[in-house]
């Protein structure tokens, strides 16, 4: 007979991050902003890609601050807020490709694993038995909402915008 499995199974490989501009597929708000203002900017080159790369890095790195301070601790333990203390910025790779894209991504680079369980919950499995469930903890989705509000902000400041 098989165990019995929560009602959230998860594979290992979940992660919750913060993308900042068009990334590797330019989707969402935030990619679609980033792409719409490289468009119409064209003209202005490489300048224009500078001011909006400067505007994520300073952004990315002011999120992942803001993780570190609101991210859960474990209190028990050896690793006490060893998940808070991971929260890092890192500038796309390919940043200044062929197809100009700029990016960053904020995310937790010591344990990446529980995000997703931080941030949605999860069930509490002991023997194959489900004996609880542990709460959500949001803490990554207001500082996303904050990142989103704040890039364009910034970036019609750095580049003009009425």
């Amino acid at each position: 007979m098989a165990k019995k499995r929560g009602t959230h199974h998860r594979s290992g490989n979940e992660e919750v991050v913060i993308v900042l501009g068009t990334g590797v597929s330019g989707t969402g708000y935030l990619g679609g902003l980033a792409k719409t203002i490289q468009e119409e900017l064209m003209e202005v080159g490489v300048a224009c890609n500078d001011d909006m790369q400067e505007v994520f890095d300073e952004v990315g790195k002011e999120a992942a601050k803001k993780l570190r301070e609101t991210s859960p601790v474990n209190p028990r333990g050896s690793q006490s807020g060893r998940y808070a203390k991971g929260w890092v910025y890192e500038r796309g790779k390919g940043t200044y490709n062929n197809r100009g894209k700029i990016h960053g991504v904020v995310r937790n680079k010591t344990d990446p694993q529980l995000t997703h369980l931080l941030e949605y919950g999860h069930p509490l499995i002991r023997n194959g038995e489900k004996v609880g469930e542990a709460q959500p903890q949001e803490h990554i989705s207001p500082v996303a909402s904050w990142v989103y509000n704040e890039i364009g902000e910034r970036l019609e400041k750095k580049l003009g915008g009425n």
